[in-house]
């Protein structure tokens, strides 16, 4: 386990781990944003490499509690529009989600504070990016624990006991 702050958190996982995923990302965050990134030479949004790696093959499933931001909600429909992008990527709204994991072919995760936002994993510069801590596992022993929590709420382990079931936009369960 390595412990990443601020700056660290884009260079060593954003762009060392996950651009280069290949089988599968598991994201659970508060906030989706339409964050930057460099990739291979030039700056694109996350739903531009989440476009990218699903073509690869590479699926993603994200569960976060606020709407994606209308930049990102945007930017996904124009990728999406013969449906190929949505056919790879999967998302659940649970408006209790505050967790921030991020879980690459189950041989990394990053667990801490960022969002899904430039401010959080994103190529922001210095004095725009947010104060963050994150700790990288990258082991498959050491991220199971992350896989398994994460599964438990994807399947909808929670919602039958949550006590907001009543105002869920989409129980998973």
């Amino acid at each position: 386990m390595r412990t990443l702050t601020d700056r660290q958190i884009y260079e060593q996982f954003t762009l060392k781990c996950l651009v280069k995923a290949r089988r599968f990302v598991w994201i659970a965050t508060a906030n989706i944003k339409a964050t930057g990134l460099l990739y291979q030479g030039r700056f694109i949004t996350f739903v531009d490499l989440m476009a990218l790696l699903v073509n690869r093959g590479v699926g993603f499933r994200i569960i976060h509690a606020e709407i994606p931001s209308r930049p990102f909600r945007e930017r996904y429909e124009q990728l999406d529009s013969k449906g190929t992008l949505s056919a790879g990527v999967e998302f659940l709204h649970c408006i209790r989600m505050h967790s921030k994991v991020f879980i690459v072919d189950g041989t990394a995760a990053l667990v801490g504070s960022p969002n899904l936002t430039g401010a959080g994993i994103g190529a922001k510069g210095d004095a725009k990016r947010n104060f963050e801590i994150g700790f990288l596992f990258d082991t498959e022993e050491e991220t199971s624990p992350f896989l398994e929590y994460f599964d438990f709420v994807w399947m909808g382990g929670p919602c039958p006991t949550c006590g907001h079931r009543g105002i869920c936009p989409a129980p998973a369960a």
